[in-house]
């Protein structure tokens, strides 16, 4: 394998470059709407969540189709979103009026401003690739924000830098988009596959026991046990579980319970 050949890693680097920098620009023509950033930001990550699994394929026409498909539900919960940013931005410009209280505000709409931040970096990830409904993208976004919280942060550290580019030159969003979606898709993934671990595998066609995220502590718990050499507790309704399953793009179980309201593959 040569250094430049078209499985040499230059040839590797330059296409990677050149998808983050095509996609940023498809992001930015179809966000202009504003109220369209839910689609555009969920199509990117279908492309890229993708990729860095080892699936390719042809980028106009998987953003374009994950958008069509997506865009309802992406489209609320952007705009869900956008208002919860705006009514905690006026809330911070303004809490100084409280004097006495204002701290205490601050310190409130802080925390939102944090957790809202965390559930729309799982959000869109999570519509691109499930046929989820709009409760359950919320509340799956929230649990795997807080469930894998050093992923989160570093997500998050990443989404800082990426806008702080932009702030010190504006034109950097035609790039600055691509490189946050295409390294965050890595974690994203890697969370994503904790409860799918055939996630975008070609031998991926037997079911799986989907996973009671109630019983996640149970786990733990047994685990400690066994740590210490004690018999881990288990109960008849570990074994006789049979809940809906819920499926991906490949036709296969996501064995994630909340993950609810998946009613067809998505390609």
């Amino acid at each position: 394998m040569g250094f430049f050949s078209l499985d040499g890693p230059v040839y590797r680097i330059g296409s990677i470059i050149a998808d983050i920098l095509i996609l940023g620009i498809f992001w930015i023509l179809l966000a202009i709407p504003v109220v369209t950033i839910g689609a555009s930001t969920s199509a990117v990550y279908y492309v890229f969540t993708k990729r860095v699994n080892g699936r390719e394929g042809y980028l106009w026409q998987d953003f374009w189709r994950s958008f069509r498909q997506n865009f309802i539900t992406a489209t609320a919960v952007w705009l869900t979103l956008l208002v919860i940013f705006v009514l905690l931005i006026f809330n911070i410009t303004y809490a100084g009026l409280l004097e006495d209280m204002a701290g205490i505000v601050l310190a409130v709409q802080f925390v939102i401003f944090v957790q809202t931040t965390f559930v729309a970096m799982y959000a869109f990830p999570l519509i691109s690739r499930f046929e989820m409904g709009y409760r359950e993208v919320i509340k799956t976004a929230f649990f795997l924000a807080n469930r894998h919280i050093l992923m989160t942060i570093s997500n998050a550290v990443l989404l800082a830098a990426c806008v702080l580019m932009v702030f010190m030159q504006p034109m950097f969003i035609f790039f600055m988009v691509g490189v946050y979606c295409y390294f965050s898709s890595f974690l994203i993934v890697k969370a994503f596959k904790k409860y799918r671990p055939d996630m975008d595998l070609e031998t991926n066609t037997g079911e799986m026991t989907p996973l009671q995220l109630d019983a996640i502590d149970e786990k733990d718990e047994d685990d400690a046990e066994m740590a210490v050499g004690a018999t881990p507790s288990r109960t008849d309704s570990d074994e006789t579980q049979t809940e809906q399953t819920y499926y991906d793009n490949n036709s296969t179980v996501m064995n994630l319970d909340r993950l609810r309201g998946m009613q067809e593959d998505k390609e």
